[in-house]
Parts: C-alpha cells; sequence; structure tokens
C-alpha cells in the first residue's frame, strides 16, 4: 500500500496549511482566551470547500474521500486545534446522515452543511443523575405525530452553533430497550442548550448539555439503522479526526521546538546541537511519523469500503498515549520558555489533552482491538 498523498491531496492539504496561516494564526491565541466561536473561520472554511470534503457531489461535496480529509484535519490542526474540533463533529454529523439519511434528509440538510449555513453536532452521551455522563437516556415515546424526545446529552461538542443534531434515544415501549438516532433541526421546539462548560483546552469548540424538552420528532427523521451501529461507526470515523488533530499539534509542537533550540544559545552554541535534545526531537518525529502512517492507513480502508473500526481503534489507543508525550519532550527542549503562556506549546498541550480524551477514554478502544485478534 502507499503511504503517500497523491498529487491532488498533497495540493489540498497545503491549501489548508495555507488558510491555517491567512486565517488562523491571527486569532488563535485571542481564541484560546476568550473562548469565542470562529463564525466567520467557518464561512471561510465553506468557501474553500473544506467542509464537504468526506461528501458525496450530490449533495454539494467534494468526494475527496477519508485520508483528503484526514489530511486537511492534521493541516488545520497544527494551527488551531479548536476549529479543526469544530470541523470534525460538524462532518460526524454530516456523515452519518449521508450513509443512514433518507434522501429527503440529505436534501434538507447536506446542501446546507457543506456551504456552512447549518452546522452539525452529534448528541449521543447521556446526562446522569449526578454531575457529568451517566446511564439515564433520552426517551423516544411513539405518538401518531411521530416520536416525543425527551431527556439530555451530556457533552456536546459544537452546542448552542449547531443548526442540526443527530440524536440517540432509546425506544420507550420496546423490550428489551433499543436504540434510534434521530435528525433534530437545533430551531425545534423544545430544543434547549444548557451552560457552557469550560473545558482545559480546544476552548474555541462550543461544549454543553443538550436539552430535548419533548420535542416532536417526525418518522422521517429516523436514521435507517440501529442506534447502536450508526454510533460506533461514527464514532469509530470521528477517533481518526481526533487522531488526525493530534498528529498535526503534535507536529506543530515538534516543529517549535526544533526552531526554538536552533535559535537558543547555550555555552556558545545552538542547544540543538546537543544530542540530548537531538535524542528527544528525533524521537519526537518518528513516532509522529509512524503515527501518521497508521492514520492514513485506517483512513485508506475507509476509502476502500473495508471495515476500518479495530484499525481506528488502534491509532486511538497508540495516540491516547502519545499525544502528551509529544508535547512534554517538546517543552523538555524549549526548558523553562515552554512553561510560558507567551508560548505556543502551553496551548498546545491544552489541545492535544482534548484531541486524545473527548468521544472515549483512552483505554476504551482496547476492546475493539483485543476481540479482533484471533
Amino acid at each position: 500500500m502507499n503511504f503517500n498523498l497523491n498529487e491532488e491531496q498533497q495540493l489540498i492539504k497545503q491549501s489548508a496549511h495555507d488558510f491555517g496561516k491567512e486565517y488562523l494564526e491571527p486569532i488563535v491565541v485571542k481564541m484560546d482566551e476568550t473562548r469565542e466561536f470562529p463564525r466567520e473561520v467557518i464561512t471561510a472554511m465553506a468557501s474553500h470547500d473544506f467542509l464537504g470534503l468526506h461528501l458525496s457531489a450530490d449533495w454539494g461535496g467534494v468526494q475527496g474521500g477519508c485520508v483528503t480529509y484526514i489530511a486537511v484535519i492534521e493541516a488545520l490542526s497544527g494551527w488551531c486545534g479548536s476549529v479543526a474540533s469544530i470541523m470534525n463533529n460538524h462532518a460526524m454529523a454530516s456523515y452519518a446522515i449521508q450513509h443512514w439519511g433518507s434522501e429527503a434528509l440529505r436534501k434538507q440538510f447536506l446542501p446546507a452543511m457543506v456551504e456552512g449555513k447549518v452546522l452539525g453536532a452529534l448528541a449521543i452521551y447521556e446526562k446522569g443523575p449526578t454531575p457529568g455522563i451517566g446511564p439515564d437516556a433520552v426517551v423516544a415515546t411513539k405518538t401518531d405525530a411521530g416520536y416525543v424526545l425527551k431527556g439530555t446529552k451530556a457533552y456536546v461538542r459544537n452546542a448552542g452553533e449547531a443548526g442540526v443534531y443527530v440524536v440517540t434515544a432509546v425506544m420507550e415501549a420496546d423490550r428489551p430497550k433499543t436504540a434510534v438516532a434521530f435528525v433534530v433541526d437545533a430551531h425545534t421546539a423544545g430544543v434547549k442548550v444548557g451552560q457552557r462548560i469550560a473545558t482545559m483546552g480546544l476552548r474555541g469548540c462550543p461544549v454543553a448539555d443538550v436539552i430535548f424538552d419533548n420535542v416532536v420528532a417526525p418518522e422521517s427523521s429516523v436514521l435507517a439503522a440501529r442506534g447502536v451501529e450508526i454510533v460506533n461507526r461514527t464514532l469509530a470515523l470521528g477517533a481518526l479526526g481526533d487522531a488526525a488533530q493530534t498528529v498535526g499539534i503534535g507536529q506543530a509542537a515538534i516543529d517549535h521546538a526544533s526552531a526554538y533550540a536552533k535559535q537558543r544559545v547555550q555555552f556558545g552554541m545552538p542547544v540543538f546541537n546537543f544530542p540530548a535534545v537531538q535524542t528527544l526531537l528525533s524521537d519526537s518525529n518518528t513516532d509522529c511519523h509512524v503515527a501518521r502512517l497508521a492514520l492514513y492507513h485506517a483512513a485508506q480502508l475507509v476509502d476502500d469500503g473495508e471495515p476500518f473500526e479495530v484499525e481506528s481503534a488502534m491509532v486511538k489507543s497508540f495516540l491516547a498515549r502519545l499525544g502528551t508525550k509529544l508535547l512534554v519532550d517538546s517543552c523538555q527542549v524549549e526548558g523553562g520558555m515552554g512553561f510560558v503562556e507567551s508560548m505556543p506549546l502551553p496551548r498546545l498541550f491544552r489541545d492535544i489533552a482534548g484531541t486524545t480524551l473527548v468521544d472515549a477514554p483512552s483505554d476504551t478502544p482496547e476492546r475493539a482491538i483485543a476481540m479482533s485478534i484471533a
């Protein structure tokens, strides 16, 4: 298998890098401080066709495939992890609608999602009786009008900015209970967004609970697969996007540390010449390179129509362990200056923690990997 990007993919990745330089570099520090949502940037991303990279041309998408999408996420993450996170969560929602939505749902939402007029979000985690994610499910009750959804989803990224939510709910009448996925317009009566959660990193990507207070969902809003299947496959795809963010942020940290080491002089020479510094940089760059190869391999499986869930779990598990180490080693190279907030490494450190922890703790993929071993 060829792990090199083809010429078109290289051009698109370079375009994403240039986009980051022009649009993201000027705002990333302020966004980290203020947590402001980058609306103008999302509009600009749509004009560059980034929001429809993985979608069919039938709905205005680029039909570039998963490898191209992952390459763009990686390039954008080197400039701003928050924007890449917004894009990845938007992509998970549009992916679910394209793959399991009816023709009417696709026509209603996908063109607007490609154009940046409607942002998507995945609402799958449950709000329990205690703070945080718990066991209580959003319940769907069958009525003459379709279904009524009642309950709260926790830790929904893009919450409050999203125009459409892909929501999982438990069917009240089913025994045993089964999960079903719905596509819900954010402006539907009864959809409410809770107070925004202050996260450690990825601060420009809003996170909040979403309350479904007797929300009426018509029969046509149901996605055509079991809710568990939709969640597992969509999260596997999202894990590749998270991994691409980790690689992009980690590479940005390594590059900054390398540039700093070449300028920082001690004992009459750049610290870059010290063997210990070269070891840290070479090991980190090697780890990042290996992670990128595994990531692109999993993305190619998606493009080939092959099962990719186990490989996605492997990438998620590996980068959950590697991500923070890349930042620790980069800070080691920069010494005390790597600990200073006016430098980029503290922000990158916070953001990379988000890319490795969101959607699933680092130990969750281990089950999928272990079950695949013959």
